[in-house]
């Protein structure tokens, strides 16, 4: 464990596999179990076993919050309440395949916004692979058809993928301002604040729009995005933008269209169509230009 735990790109394969299965399991339940509840109960599960694991840490580590509870809050909203809230809701509308293909942009949306936070320069390849990279996104989101942009005719959903990946970038650019504390306390704190900014709209949810029903797949989804896409993933993932930055660490999302398009089609029945094919290359070709460079 010591040593899978300093090995950045290790750490960045064990968490494309365990992310893999989140939108895997939110496209097979999306009839049963609305997006908000999913994402609510994820949280409430995660939480209690968070807190057994970082309660040797929490003691030490709680005087953090009095002078860093404005950067919590924000990395807690990034990416507790809105990141997998939007996924969810998007893959009503969207296919999984779409949603790991969309976030294959977010490395290059990362070097983007480190650029613009820490003023470092952009070079001219870098500028053509942001260009390439954006011509993918909209390729996908328009699904190879121009026309869409005149007659409106999208896929609310693709656009709501887009937004959980800025919305997560954005997160791992600010990662490294995060207090210095044991990972486990972290996550705890973390996940207590965004589960917290998720209630009120849990609420909502369930007395306008559907109560989440406790049945079988309710429970068996729950525990495994619990566990493995939220503790297990989380505190690889945190861990390796701590050792490579979130630059490298970006790169994570190269391997989710791999694995988890396999995935789609093998359990879901999803297909890869010809936009596809496109708009993959061109991400590709945008993110490893635009990872040029410091």
């Amino acid at each position: 464990m010591k040593w899978m735990w300093n090995h950045a790109y290790l750490l960045m394969v064990l968490t494309a596999v365990a992310w893999s299965g989140n939108s895997i399991t939110a496209r097979w339940v999306n009839d049963v179990i609305p997006p908000i509840g999913l994402a609510f109960w994820r949280w409430v599960v995660a939480l209690p076993i968070l807190v057994i694991l970082a309660w040797p840490y929490l003691g030490k580590d709680l005087p953090q919050l009095k002078h860093n509870w404005l950067i919590i809050v924000v990395l807690a909203a990034l990416s507790i309440t809105i990141y997998n809230t939007l996924i969810y809701e998007a893959l009503l509308t969207t296919t999984a395949i779409n949603s790991f293909l969309i976030n294959t942009s977010r490395p290059v949306i990362i070097v983007l916004m480190s650029i613009l936070f820490f003023r470092q320069g952009i070079t001219p390849v870098q500028s053509i692979g942001f260009v390439l990279a954006l011509l993918g996104t909209v390729t996908i989101i328009l699904r190879g058809e121009p026309v869409r942009l005149l007659t409106l005719e999208f896929n609310s959903g693709d656009f709501l993928i887009l937004g959980a990946t800025i919305a997560w970038a954005l997160y791992t650019v600010l990662l490294p301002k995060r207090p210095k504390m044991h990972p486990t306390s972290f996550l705890a704190i973390t996940v207590f604040a965004g589960t917290i900014m998720l209630l009120p709209l849990y609420i909502w949810e369930t007395i306008y729009i559907q109560p989440t029903p406790f049945r079988f797949e309710t429970v068996w989804s729950v525990l495994y995005l619990a566990i493995i896409s939220s503790i297990f993933a989380y505190l690889c993932y945190n861990r390796a933008v701590e050792l490579a930055g979130p630059n490298k660490a970006g790169q994570v999302s190269y391997m989710l269209p791999i694995v988890g398009s396999t995935l789609a089609i093998l359990l879901l029945g999803e297909k890869f169509q010809f936009f596809h094919a496109i708009g993959l290359p061109l991400i590709f070709c945008g993110v490893y230009l635009g990872s040029k460079g410091k």
